[in-house]
């Protein structure tokens, strides 16, 4: 965490970096609407200001694509990845990647699917990565095993579950399927659904019924959601992600009182593709189901057949994502290159100043910025003032803050510029002598 979130990733220094970093923004992603939330509910522009911060690092995961291998990979700290991409193998598992291997990390953007796809050329480029991922077999071959040294059993879990790289047992896997609703085919998440829901939790003698470990009830979790037709692909957004439903009725007794049925009476092994779906009678033609409203109660009916249909392959049709056009993400950068415990990327190295030049290029202009308390909180200032000019003559103030606390050691807390301008310099006034670890300018 010294580094993280000012490099805008977990580099290679730590063990299995890239799994840390790529977990690390989903989290933001969530953090970010429960800012949105408590803003809502409390006025206090604080919660503004940290999810607007927090969702802007949800898409930092660019970082660590590399274009050239096709996959996410680790970096070091100065920008280097871990293997030359033209000797990048997806197969090989550990070093960057907790119990998987590069095929294991290849989607785990689901809080920006349309950011992801951009990355991949697009939709279609989305769905053939997809396509790919289930053509492509695991064999756990011991030339694989990679930084584990020996065939672990994640490995063997997905060699024997036979659908290409996804191996059900392990976490990092359990969305994957619902991808195919953000690539614009559907039917294909419906179907790969329905092979899972039916091969993967047979048997019931010791051992069987799970395809391998069921912590926090992950496997559980995710028979119960997908077995009724939806699943929280997004997590933190409070929309669910559509598959296909197991049964031909499921009556949901919901803690209010009322009851959510879903309905589809065509569902057999065979009709396992939706043709259509309404909400109380309503013809809904999105990926997404909003949580607000299911948990009102209501009837969820599912038209289902033997064949895919053009159902959800609508352009607005896919699930909630931070990007919203065509362009690969392009997160907010430190405009800040400097000498200095201040500008180091790291909040392990510390000083102590009353006012501090701000070392930004050329005429940039911020729409963001972040301080980070030293090692001891108590020294952090409570007041200061951001000042930007455009001669180093006249002085404008940016912003000024007053009463301002931090609440741990080694803090990072974002603040919003209301009216951003371009200027050729800037620095920070404190109020009085205080001690900080760092200090960015995001634009």
């Amino acid at each position: 965490m010294s580094t993280s979130p000012f490099l805008g990733y977990t580099s290679t220094d730590t063990h299995e970096g890239l799994s840390w970093a790529m977990e690390g923004y989903v989290n933001d992603y969530g953090i970010a609407r429960m800012g949105q939330a408590l803003y809502r509910k409390t006025g206090e522009k604080r919660y503004r200001e940290e999810s607007q911060y927090f969702l802007d690092r949800a898409r930092d995961y660019v970082h660590l694509f590399d274009a050239e291998a096709g996959f996410f990979q680790g970096r070091d700290a100065e920008g280097h990845w871990r293997v030359d991409s033209a000797r990048y193998d997806p197969r090989v598992w550990g070093y960057d990647y907790t119990e998987t291997n590069g095929w294991g990390y290849a989607f785990t953007a689901p809080q920006d699917s349309r950011g992801l796809a951009n990355l991949y050329g697009g939709r279609r480029g989305l769905a053939d990565k997809l396509d790919e991922y289930f053509a492509t077999p695991e064999t756990a071959s011991p030339d694989h095993v990679g930084s584990y040294g020996g065939v672990i059993h994640e490995m063997t879990e997905a060699r024997d579950v036979r659908m290409g790289m996804y191996g059900h047992s392990n976490q990092v896997a359990h969305h994957v399927i619902y991808m195919y609703d953000a690539a614009g085919e559907p039917w294909k998440a419906q179907a790969y659904v329905r092979e899972a829901l039916s091969r993967l939790y047979t048997g019931s003698e010791i051992g069987q019924g799970y395809h391998g470990d069921e912590d926090n009830g992950e496997q559980s979790g995710w028979y119960l959601f997908s077995a009724l037709g939806f699943y929280p692909l997004v997590m933190g957004s409070g929309e669910y992600s559509i598959g296909s439903p197991l049964f031909k009725q499921v009556t949901v007794h919901l803690e209010n009182g009322r009851d959510l049925v879903v309905r589809a009476p065509r569902n057999s092994a065979k009709n396992v593709y939706v043709q259509g779906v309404t909400v109380n009678g309503r013809p809904w033609t999105s990926t997404s189901l909003p949580h607000s409203l299911l948990a009102k109660g209501g009837v969820l009916d599912f038209r289902m057949g033997p064949k895919p249909s053009a159902w959800g392959t609508g352009k607005d049709a896919a699930p909630v994502s931070v990007t919203q056009d065509d362009k690969v993400p392009a997160p907010r950068a430190d405009l800040l290159k400097g000498d200095g415990p201040l500008f180091d990327d790291t909040s392990a190295t510390s000083a102590t100043l009353t006012s501090a030049d701000l070392p930004a290029k050329g005429g940039v202009r911020p729409v963001q910025y972040t301080l980070t308390s030293g090692a001891d909180r108590t020294k952090a200032p409570a007041g200061w003032t951001l000042e930007g000019s455009t001669d180093g003559t006249t002085w404008h103030t940016l912003d000024h803050r007053s009463g301002e606390t931090f609440a741990w050691d080694r803090q990072t807390r974002a603040f919003t510029i209301a009216a951003p301008r371009a200027c050729t310099r800037y620095r920070l006034v404190l109020d009085g002598e205080s001690t900080l670890a760092e200090v960015e300018l995001l634009g």
